[in-house]
């Protein structure tokens, strides 16, 4: 009998030899068989070297409008309109933003030699345009006087410039710079037309463009060609009363760029900052959105209408 417990013994402890009983010391429950296995942070022999370099993600231009509205600067003409609330001698203050333009040019006293029919002579004025670039395809501009002391803005920028309006000797109307900084460029305009446009609101002459119509036959974002004709405006806002010739019906209200009126009726436009159209003289825009209000030949009002370009007066 001992020697038969003897062997079951040996027979029991033969069998546990090579059995796996790794992980279940501590108790823990085995891998499973099918389980993947561990990634390995180091790359195989054969990945080595043959992996193309991967090219640096480029940041995110900046996106404009939200560079603007961090800083909280509005439209170069924006501040023509609302200027009852930026004027130096009130100890106001703000931030306009625009395109660099040239500098302002003004009349150059005559030589004495000087000829009647001759040209003018011009020199600078001591301010240098910023041109709004939201509105009006180029046709609405601020003067600005820079800091003399500091490097000025590249022509063609787009710059926002803190300060304020003040009067000169001539009682002109100039914004004060207290600081310029470059913002991202204005996003790219949908208007082709490569009309001429003065920044001072002097009125270019042109010849009439292809593919304009008269205006009382106008559609949405046509070039359009029209006479003054009733009364004129009388404040900024009220609108042209036009029509194809002088003394035919109003056909529509136009407002040239930049006509808005100000809050309050607070008016405190020059007279250079104003468009003079005059009657029997023809004028081509490009215009924006067309507002019925019903046939004029019926007993419906003239229609309103927005022009997105400076008038340009045919020869």
């Amino acid at each position: 009998m001992v020697k038969r417990a003897l062997v079951v013994a040996l027979l029991v402890a033969c069998q546990g030899k090579g059995r796996d009983t790794s992980g279940t010391a501590s108790g823990s429950a085995p891998i499973p068989r099918d389980s993947a296995p561990v990634a390995s942070d180091e790359p195989d022999a054969a990945d080595v070297g043959s992996a193309a370099p991967t090219k640096p993600e480029e940041p995110d231009a900046p996106d404009p409008g939200k560079v603007i509205d961090q800083l909280g600067a509005i439209p170069a003409w924006q501040a023509v309109i609302d200027r009852y609330q930026y004027v130096a001698r009130r100890g106001q203050s703000g931030i306009v933003f625009g395109r660099v333009g040239g500098p302002v040019m003004q009349p150059a006293p005559l030589p004495a030699d000087f000829k009647k029919g001759s040209d003018i002579p011009m020199e600078p004025a001591g301010y240098t345009w910023l041109v709004d670039d939201s509105e009006g395809n180029g046709a609405l501009a601020i003067r600005v006087q820079l800091d003399a002391k500091k490097p000025p803005p590249t022509q063609g920028d787009r710059v926002a410039i803190r300060g304020a309006w003040e009067l000169d000797a001539k009682n002109r109307w100039f914004w004060k710079s207290a600081g310029v900084e470059t913002v991202p460029p204005a996003p790219t305009s949908d208007i082709k037309d490569a009309q001429p446009a003065n920044p001072d609101h002097t009125i270019a002459t042109g010849s009439l463009p292809a593919g304009a119509h008269t205006i009382s036959v106008a559609k949405d974002g046509d070039l359009v060609y029209f006479q003054i004709t009733g009364a004129m405006p009388v404040t900024e806002g009220d609108g042209w009363q036009v029509a194809d010739a002088f003394g035919a019906p109003a056909v529509a209200l136009l407002s040239l760029p930049g006509e808005r009126p100000a809050y309050g009726g607070q008016e405190m436009r020059g007279d250079d900052e104003k468009w003079h159209l005059k009657r029997q003289k023809t004028y081509v825009v490009r215009i924006g959105k067309i507002r019925k209000r019903g046939n004029v030949n019926t007993g419906g009002k003239p229609a309103l209408i927005t022009a997105r370009t400076a008038p340009i007066e045919l020869k």
